[in-house]
């Protein structure tokens, strides 16, 4: 079918052409898609603000070769309050920065995508950006299946013992103390933190508020990234370097 209707997040848009962009979008039937958007640059461009990032719409996208252009949109949420708030603004593009950096073409995924809804939704409601930002993340990974090891050691495969721990990035994980003295970059964390990370991971967005231990699972949370998935980019640092200042 050359035309289809579909809802979606805008992660990001880039020129393409002369008076055209290129549009990301995250979509609940599709997964992520590029879709063609004809004079979205032009000066009485007829779009307006629909293409501005993380909003969500209603998508009419026509399908020919591979290749998708989009013809009509209605918005559906804007998340205006979100995108003019310093802190939980970046936090929100972090998010579906990386939604786009990781999540495949056409990989149709409804769960992350209602998480992804629930967790811009509840930012922009007020709940703790930190926190919600931690506890998507941790979702994400989970429903990805890029869940880093926790109960055995990541090095040598020995099962972990409670206490204080060491994770290590590059190995993608926990070790134990026999794999801590030969590996570099390794990360001390607490029980605290620990169980935090499953209070997270099965808290709705709403439930969760700002713990001394979220600053821990945050530098362990993008040291992952990181060193496992590639995530250094400079929205990174901007989200970082915001989240240091709040």
């Amino acid at each position: 079918m050359p035309l289809f209707k579909t809802t979606g997040f805008v992660l990001k848009t880039k020129s393409w052409g002369e008076g055209d962009k290129l549009a990301t979008f995250f979509t609940r039937e599709k997964g992520k898609i590029f879709c063609l958007v004809r004079g979205a640059r032009k000066p009485k461009s007829h779009w307006g603000g629909a293409l501005e990032p993380m909003t969500l719409l209603d998508l009419m996208i026509y399908e020919k070769g591979g290749r998708h252009t989009l013809t009509q949109c209605q918005i559906i949420k804007s998340f205006k309050v979100l995108r003019q708030s310093s802190v939980p603004g970046s936090t929100a593009l972090f998010l579906t920065e990386l939604v786009d950096k990781l999540t495949a073409e056409e990989d149709p995924n409804p769960e992350l995508f209602n998480q992804l809804e629930l967790a811009l939704s509840a930012m922009e409601n007020g709940f703790p950006p930190l926190s919600v930002s931690l506890s998507f993340t941790l979702k994400f990974l989970n429903l990805l299946g890029f869940w880093p090891l926790m109960d055995v050691c990541a090095s040598c495969g020995k099962r972990i013992e409670g206490g204080m721990n060491t994770f290590n990035p590059k190995s993608g994980g926990l070790i134990c103390p026999d794999c801590k003295s030969s590996l570099s970059g390794n990360i001390t964390i607490g029980e605290r933190t620990l169980n935090r990370i499953k209070i997270l991971l099965d808290s709705q967005f709403q439930e969760v508020r700002d713990q001394a231990e979220d600053l821990e699972l945050n530098e362990l949370l993008l040291s992952f990234l990181r060193s496992q998935l590639g995530m250094e980019t400079s929205k990174v640092k901007i989200f970082l370097q915001k989240m240091e200042k709040e």
